[in-house]
């Protein structure tokens, strides 16, 4: 082979490695995990294309925004895994305990972008029912 030809295919294998090391960075390396407790207020499947389970869990204290409004401090989350989402289906009013990994970007067979989420929430594993009835009423 030419001198020249090796070089152009050096260089395309090197941009290749770069841009496969960007899109895993940006869309497939775990960025955050964690726990997260609070009462299951919402399951839901959603999606036009990708059916994913969209959920939001209400956790203690109040949040503010940047606009200044004072609100509940809500956790906002997807599932893609059906088990899963059917045994949290099944929580809803009770006070849970969910393992959850965040990645930098979205990808719609992941479930939604949330506007006040950096990144996406994907639960991974339910951990534990923490109080069966935390409000008094029994949702």
């Amino acid at each position: 082979m030419k001198k020249g030809v090796k070089i152009a295919i050096g260089i395309l294998v090197a941009v290749l490695f770069i841009v496969a090391g960007i899109v895993y960075w940006n869309y497939y390396f775990v960025y955050r995990e964690g726990t997260r407790v609070g009462i299951l207020y919402k399951l839901s499947k959603e999606g036009a294309v990708f059916k994913t389970y969209e959920g939001e869990i209400i956790q203690p204290g109040i949040r503010t925004s940047s606009d200044s409004k004072v609100g509940s401090n809500v956790f906002h989350f997807s599932i893609s895994d059906n088990k899963l989402a059917e045994q949290l289906n099944s929580l809803q009013g009770k006070e849970i305990e969910v393992h959850y990994v965040q990645y930098r970007r979205t990808l719609p067979w992941r479930g939604r972008k949330y506007p006040e989420h950096e990144g996406q929430y994907v639960v991974d594993k339910f951990i534990s029912v923490k109080n069966e009835n935390p409000n008094g009423y029994g949702l």
